[in-house]
C-alpha cells in the first residue's frame, strides 16, 4: 500500500475553493439588494438636498439592481466563466461605493462584506479560466440592449419637460423600462410633440430590440442544452449494466486515445478540465465533461469520485498530478492512475497513486528493444507486473 502518512508532498498556497468565491459573491448580492429596499423604505438619519441628496436617492435604488446583477454573476462564476468573475469584480467594486455614498450605518456590513469580496476575488483569480461561449451574434444583441437603455434614459432625462412625472434620472429609468418591457402604466407620458416623437421612437426601438436579443442569447443555450440532455438520455437507453465509470482529472495529450479506448469497452468518463478548447472537443465527442480546475475542490464534489470505479490522472504538470491525487485519495477508495511524462513516481505514489505510467518511458524501452533484438514481450510483461505491484 502506498505511504499516505505524507498528507501534502507538493507544498501549495491554499486558497479559497472556487464554491466558496461564488457563495461570497451571492452574498453580497443579496445583502446590496436588502440594503437599497431598506433604504428606500427608511429615512435616512441625515437628510440631504441638492446634488448629494440625489446622488444619495440614486445610490439606494441602483443598489439594488447591483444586487440582482451580481446574482447573474454569481451564475456565471459557478461554471467558471472568467468573464463573469471579470464582471463581478466591477459590480462589487460599484457596490462598496453605493455603500459608501449612502453614509448609513444600514450598510456599513456591505462595504465591509464588499471589500473582503475585493481581496477573495483578486486571490482567486486563477479558479475562473473558462472562456465566454457567446457569439459576435449575443456579444452585438448585449451591446444593442445596452444601447437602447442607454438613448431612452438619456433622452428622457434630456426631456424631463416635455413629460408629465419625470424629473430625475430614477423617473427617467423608469418611464424607459416600463416603455422597452410594453408594460407601460402612463403615469408618466409626453405632454408636447417632442416627447410623442422621442416615446414613439422608443416604442418602435426598444421592444423590437429586446425580443431579438432574447431569441439571440436564450436560443442558442436552450438548443445545446437540449443536445446535451438527448445525448446522455441515449447513453443511459444503451445496456450499462457491465460499465464502469471512470472519473479522468485533466485533459494532456494521452487522455483523448484512453477516452476513445475506454469507449470501445463500453466504459463512460467524465472529463475534469479546465481548458475550454479540449473540453469542446471532448463534447463534439459525445464525452461528458466537467469544466472546472481538477485541482480545485468543489470541483472534485461535482465529479462524485466516490462513485467511479476508478480515477485517470494527467494534467500535464507534476505539481498538479500529486495535488489532484492527494484530493482524489481523500475522497475515494478507487484505483488511481497516474500517466505522466515527468520523473515523479515515487513523489505519486506517496500522494496515493496506485499506479504511474509514463508513455516516454514505455517507447524508450520498446525502442531499446528494438535496436538490440531482445524480446519485447517479456520486458512488457515485466514491467506490467512491476506497475501492479503498487497497487497493493
Amino acid at each position: 500500500m502506498p505511504d499516505r502518512s505524507i498528507r501534502n508532498p507538493v507544498p501549495r498556497q491554499r486558497r479559497p475553493s472556487a464554491r466558496a468565491v461564488v457563495q461570497l459573491v451571492t452574498a453580497i448580492a443579496l445583502v446590496s439588494i436588502a440594503t437599497g429596499v431598506l433604504a428606500i423604505l427608511t429615512q435616512p438619519a441625515l437628510q440631504t438636498g441638492g446634488p448629494l441628496g440625489a446622488l444619495r436617492s440614486v445610490a439606494e435604488f441602483s443598489g439594488t439592481l447591483l444586487g440582482f446583477a451580481l446574482l447573474v454573476t454569481a451564475w456565471g462564476m459557478r461554471r467558471g466563466y472568467r468573464l463573469a468573475y471579470l464582471a463581478a469584480s466591477v459590480l462589487v467594486v460599484l457596490v462598496a461605493a453605493h455603500g459608501i455614498v449612502q453614509s448609513r450605518l444600514l450598510s456599513v456590513p456591505l462595504v465591509v462584506l464588499s471589500i473582503g469580496g475585493l481581496v477573495v476575488l483578486a486571490v482567486t483569480s486563477a479558479r475562473f479560466t473558462r472562456s465566454s461561449s457567446l457569439t459576435p451574434t449575443q456579444l452585438g444583441s448585449l451591446v444593442a440592449i445596452v444601447g437602447v437603455c442607454c438613448y431612452g434614459i438619456a433622452g428622457a432625462y434630456t426631456l424631463r419637460h416635455d413629460f408629465s412625472e419625470l424629473h430625475t434620472v430614477v423617473d427617467a429609468t423608469y418611464f424607459t423600462i416600463v416603455t422597452v418591457s410594453t408594460v407601460g402604466y402612463g403615469d408618466v407620458h409626453a405632454t408636447s410633440e417632442a416627447g410623442r416623437l422621442f416615446a414613439v421612437s422608443l416604442v418602435l426601438l426598444g421592444p423590437a430590440t429586446v425580443a431579438v436579443a432574447a431569441g439571440s442569447l436564450f436560443g442558442p443555450i436552450l438548443e445545446a442544452h437540449l443536445r446535451r440532455t438527448g445525448r446522455r438520455a441515449a447513453a443511459r437507453g444503451r445496456s450499462t449494466a457491465s460499465r464502469e465509470r471512470i472519473v479522468v482529472l485533466g485533459a494532456a495529450q494521452p487522455v483523448a486515445g484512453v477516452v476513445d479506448e475506454l469507449a470501445t469497452r463500453e466504459s463512460s468518463a467524465l472529463v475534469v478540465t479546465a481548458d475550454e478548447n479540449a473540453a469542446a472537443a471532448f463534447e463534439n465527442r459525445d464525452v461528458d465533461v466537467l469544466a472546472g480546475d481538477p485541482t480545485d475542490e468543489a470541483i472534485l464534489e461535482r465529479a462524485a469520485l466516490d462513485e467511479a470505479d476508478a480515477v485517470l490522472v494527467a494534467t500535464g504538470d507534476a505539481a498538479e498530478d500529486s495535488y489532484a491525487v492527494l484530493l482524489a485519495r481523500e475522497r475515494a477508495a478507487v484505483q488511481i492512475v497516474v500517466i505522466t511524462d515527468e520523473a515523479a513516481g515515487g513523489t505519486l505514489e506517496r500522494a496515493g497513486a496506485d499506479v504511474v505510467i509514463s508513455p516516454e518511458q514505455l517507447v524508450t524501452n520498446a525502442a531499446v528493444d528494438a535496436a538490440l533484438g531482445t524480446d519485447s514481450d517479456d520486458r512488457y510483461a515485466s514491467s506490467v507486473a512491476s506497475a501492479a505491484s503498487h497497487s497493493g
